[in-house]
């Protein structure tokens, strides 16, 4: 087929003009070789092959599956290399591709090996146009096995290095510093500092509350920034205010309860169970009273309140 058939398909245009110029950068002027991955990475490899040559650019062409068949080595031989493919749905195929052409690297002196894709699903190439629609509601069931490694790695220690979680799930580097990145921009990952909670409390509470609405915003108002409260939820059944208390110890809660809770008059019925330290979860965020310019946000001064420390 002619160059011109090529660069007149509508989905290949858009494949040039998303990544055409990072990929001229990127070979610069050394020579470089294309390797359209069969089957539709074939046709968007030999479009922008077609696109590059007009550049006057020293790039040769061939093809492979992605398991390595049918590659040409010669003409990849001591150049640059780009995978290209249509997309990225799993990361399956581009692990095996790149892998493959990773362990040809230092015999072909191969100088780089770069991915381009029109969509990447998963955010691992280097070069894309676009990605899959996000899920607007997520749940679990939308996290590839991946996704989840990279959460559960950071869990566990949320100073692991993109290389270290890299060994761990066999993706490389680049593609978990994508991936971290795009589940912080989706708002479904979020890296922070935790306080080890029993180094700091001994005691916890469970309070249900009942009362009128009106009531229940007062208190969620008053209380969602208290330091001791790690949990504040509005229910339905026996109660419609839900707290959870954690403390240094029992007496902080007695203390809170008085002189917080049961001070509300139109408070239908209050119950309150205490406990230890919470055996899930075993965490807890720093509460906000390290910002000195805060003013206690109940404005009431509870036993040995942090805010006022």
């Amino acid at each position: 087929m002619g160059k011109n058939f090529f660069l007149k398909i509508k989905s290949i245009q858009k494949f040039i003009k998303g990544v055409g110029e990072e990929v001229k950068r990127y070979f610069g002027k050394d020579k470089g070789c294309i390797i359209g991955l069969e089957d539709d990475g074939v046709f968007y490899g030999e479009g922008l092959w077609h696109w590059l040559s007009q550049k006057n650019k020293k790039i040769t062409f061939t093809t492979m599956d992605d398991d390595g068949r049918g590659l040409e080595e010669e003409k990849a031989k001591g150049r640059k290399v780009l995978l290209v493919d249509n997309d990225i749905i799993t990361g399956k195929a581009y692990q095996r591709a790149m892998s493959i052409m990773m362990a040809k690297k230092e015999k072909l002196k191969i100088k780089d090996i770069k991915f381009a894709v029109l969509c990447d699903r998963v955010k691992v190439a280097d070069f894309s146009v676009e990605d899959y629609p996000i899920p607007s509601s997520w749940n679990l069931k939308n996290l590839d096995r991946i996704d989840l490694e990279i959460i559960k790695a950071l869990s566990e220690d949320g100073r692991k290095t993109f290389v270290e979680i890299a060994k761990e799930t066999g993706l490389t580097p680049v593609g978990i510093k994508n991936r971290i990145e795009r589940l912080i921009k989706k708002e479904i990952l979020k890296i922070q500092g935790l306080l080890n909670a029993e180094k700091f409390y001994q005691a916890s509470a469970t309070i249900g509350i009942e009362a009128d609405s009106d009531t229940i915003s007062k208190l969620i108002k008053k209380l969602q920034d208290c330091p001791l409260v790690y949990n504040l939820v509005k229910v339905s059944g026996h109660h419609n205010l839900i707290i959870d208390l954690i403390a240094p110890n029992q007496k902080r809660i007695t203390d809170l309860v008085e002189k917080q809770i049961r001070t509300e008059p139109k408070i239908r019925y209050l119950e309150v169970d205490l406990g230890d330290v919470p055996i899930v979860p075993k965490v807890h965020s720093l509460p906000n009273f390290v910002d000195k310019k805060k003013k206690c946000p109940c404005q009431i001064k509870c036993n040995e309140c942090e805010y006022f420390l």
